[in-house]
């Protein structure tokens, strides 16, 4: 899978550059509202919903989730470059998915709710989608920490073993 971030390293705005989230956004939005797709049987659906969070009005929340992680309280999001400049390979990797260089699984989270994670291990991205019915919606993506890992590999290891936990 060749998957390429959208700037290069050296193009992309470190903090919050509105021109070019919005050039992130307007590929997400090709992505996941100009049309339908399904992993597994199921369409993927995103929250349209605009972000309550002023920095991210005009965003969907999906999307936010997408580009930003959580700080201090769960209200909070800090922009992450790295998330946004990949933004674009979500839906390649959720249709290439079941691929050798997606390694999948499913976990319980904290809140007891049974998630799919679709990790691109070559390029330390993940994917995370949630039932809701007969769909399943994006519930974020990241870059997978180097100190996080293990944890993750563990969890994908357990779940072909057959002791995931959902």
């Amino acid at each position: 899978m060749g998957l390429k971030e959208l700037f290069e390293e050296d193009e992309l705005s470190s903090g919050f550059d509105e021109a070019q989230i919005d050039k992130f956004y307007e590929k997400f939005c090709e992505d996941f509202l100009n049309g339908s797709f399904e992993v597994n049987g199921k369409v993927v659906k995103i929250y349209p919903q605009k972000s309550k969070i002023k920095q991210y009005a005009k965003y969907c929340e999906s999307f936010v989730h997408i580009i930003s992680r959580s700080y201090l309280s769960s209200e909070g999001r800090i922009y992450v470059a790295q998330r946004a400049n990949r933004v674009h390979w979500i839906k390649p990797i959720l249709l290439g998915h079941p691929c050798d260089e997606i390694f999948y699984y499913k976990w319980v989270d904290d809140q007891n709710v049974c998630k799919e994670h679709f990790w691109f291990f070559k390029k330390d991205f993940m994917v995370v989608l949630k039932d809701i019915g007969k769909n399943v919606q994006i519930v974020t993506a990241f870059c997978v920490d180097k100190d996080e890992k293990f944890k993750f590999y563990e969890r994908y290891t357990d779940y072909k073993e057959g002791k995931g936990t959902c």
